[in-house]
């Protein structure tokens, strides 16, 4: 089945991130164009413009009961906001050279980022600063992701491997692969039991989390895979990449189910909503867009 977005929400350059807030009223899209937006749901009327990062956006989180967004950009540093006002809370520097990924824990009080610099850095967002640095890969990390307890988290990147980390010992428990290819995404089944992951080309593999082995593989895309995210339920597995389509799989198969089409470029994120029944997205043709699954 072929699904088109019910809205279209536009940047003035490529849009890297999304989130809905938890109760589906809101959504955030952070840019290229170096600004975030919040828009209102489902009315896509926006309510604030978020400036003061100095690079692209990579990644948006709320946090605080949809009260604080989380942000993340290349310009090294992650920033908190204000959601009653707009406003800039306050700015953690931390990694040397571009940050290229964040994911925040499931309860928010601590987030993992990865750099250019081959450095993961753990925060305590609610202090407001930077905490270890933690060494291991030997290329650029391109992504993280912490598992759905929080107890570990996982990165990866152009060293074709993906490493666990234990979060309250910060050591490696487990490395995966090595892949062909640079990984691209990261995605924990909301059960913690699977962790898929791409690379880039159009497979994307299914990890079993607690031994370490492959237990699936699909391949449904025309091109590179950049994003992953699991439905809230399980039962499905959005991906999105070069060739501008999302597809919806059946997550224990990897049959395609539904294909979203009417991004224009390659897409870089997707989101779920909490009730699962809403798609968001973000892609380098300047739009966020939203769907009715």
């Amino acid at each position: 089945m072929i699904i088109e977005p019910t809205l279209t929400l536009r940047h003035n350059n490529a849009v890297y991130s999304v989130a809905f807030s938890a109760d589906g009223k809101l959504l955030a899209s952070g840019s290229l164009d170096k600004a975030i937006k919040i828009w209102e749901l489902p009315s896509g009327t926006q309510k604030f413009r978020l400036e003061g990062h100095l690079e692209a956006i990579c990644t948006v989180s709320f946090q605080d009961g949809d009260s604080t967004l989380l942000s993340a950009s290349l310009d090294k540093t992650l920033r908190t906001w204000d959601l009653t006002e707009g406003k800039l809370k306050s700015t953690m520097p931390g990694h040397q050279t571009y940050l290229t990924c964040m994911a925040p824990s499931p309860d928010g009080t601590t987030a993992v980022s990865g750099s250019h610099d081959k450095d993961l850095i753990l925060w305590d967002v609610a202090a407001g600063r930077a905490g270890a640095t933690l060494k291991g890969h030997t290329d650029l990390v391109t992504c993280v992701a912490f598992s759905p307890d929080g107890k570990h988290f996982a990165s990866g990147g152009h060293d074709l491997l993906i490493r666990v980390w234990d979060t309250e010992s910060r050591k490696q428990v487990l490395e995966i692969g090595p892949h062909p290819k640079p990984i691209q995404s990261l995605a924990f089944s909301p059960d913690g039991t699977i962790l898929a992951a791409s690379e880039e080309s159009p497979i994307v593999r299914l990890w079993n989390f607690s031994s370490g082995k492959l237990q699936q593989t699909f391949e449904n895309h025309k091109g590179m895979v950049k994003t992953l995210e699991f439905s809230p339920d399980g039962t499905h597995l959005a991906s999105g990449g070069s060739d501008s389509l999302i597809q919806i799989q059946d997550a224990s198969i990897g049959q395609v189910q539904h294909n979203l089409k009417g991004h224009r470029n390659t897409i870089y994120d997707l989101t779920w909503s909490t009730a699962g029944d809403q798609l968001a997205s973000a892609a380098f043709d300047r739009t966020a867009r939203v769907w009715n699954l």
